[in-house]
């Protein structure tokens, strides 16, 4: 691997540490964020899809972005003590270690749930606990706040970055867009996105479906938009494996080309 991105969710604390890591290496560091966003469809008592954006080498600096950044990071902090509290009635688990397995800057989150009840040994891993007690239509889960898709979006381009939707077709975790719809309305719902800055699709990812990948190919291939692949790594109590997946040179420079919030960060 050259180039790593590194797009922690709501948070660009890391990008310091990261740029350390890489020093001497040879690697090219891509600044960036995965937002959370929602998507309500425009009808009576609908229910929030999340979604996650990624946002490419966005200025850290904008003042959309980083009180937007605030905002969730406070909801999520709300929201998982609220989630610990559940939990405890069940499991062995304090908000005072949930709280204290997180680094300073991080994203309160799920996975650091997770954490705390694999040490614990109620799961092996973290899929398997985000497929049972951490699922999100569970018992045990409080919805955080995220901008609408549409905001999300307008934050990341103010802030001159390249949005890309994150893994966009994962079969029942697919939120921006209905994919069971004819290919002229799925591109057309991908239009309106794309009109409000949308750039480009995640494509290669392990947990979008092979017909999901074939659609996006093709919404992505009508609307000129970046494809990327992502290893989605999130350290080694996840399946993924860093560089399981990668995004082809050509996309890259278009990623360069788009971007004018930040420059990649050489070694």
């Amino acid at each position: 691997m050259d180039v790593l991105a590194l797009t922690d969710h709501d948070t660009l604390a890391g990008i310091g540490e990261a740029t350390e890591a890489i020093h001497g290496t040879g690697m090219t560091l891509v600044p960036g964020i995965e937002l959370s966003a929602q998507v309500i469809d425009p009808v009576p008592g609908a229910i929030p899809r999340s979604v996650h954006v990624l946002g490419l080498l966005v200025d850290s600096t904008n003042p959309e972005l980083v009180a937007e950044m605030a905002r969730i990071r406070d909801h999520r902090a709300d929201r998982l003590r609220l989630m610990v509290e559940k939990l405890a009635v069940d499991f062995d688990i304090s908000w005072d270690e949930v709280r204290g397995a997180m680094a300073a800057g991080a994203t309160p989150g799920r996975p650091h749930i997770a954490q705390i009840l694999i040490e614990k040994g109620y799961f092996p891993d973290t899929d398997a606990a985000f497929a049972t007690a951490l699922r999100a239509d569970g018992p045990y889960h409080v919805p955080h706040y995220a901008p609408r898709l549409l905001r999300a979006l307008e934050i990341i381009t103010h802030a001159g970055g390249v949005a890309i939707l994150a893994h966009p077709a994962t079969g029942a975790r697919s939120g921006a867009v209905d994919h069971t719809a004819s290919l002229a309305d799925v591109i057309a719902q991908y239009q309106t996105y794309a009109e409000a800055g949308l750039a480009g699709l995640e494509i290669d990812h392990r947990e979008n479906t092979d017909e999901g990948k074939a659609l996006l190919r093709d919404v992505a291939k009508e609307l000129g938009m970046i494809v990327s692949g992502s290893s989605d790594y999130h350290g080694d109590r996840k399946g993924n494996r860093l560089g399981e997946n990668t995004t082809s040179e050509e996309n890259y420079e278009a990623i360069l080309t788009k971007a004018s919030g930040s420059a990649p960060i050489s070694s």
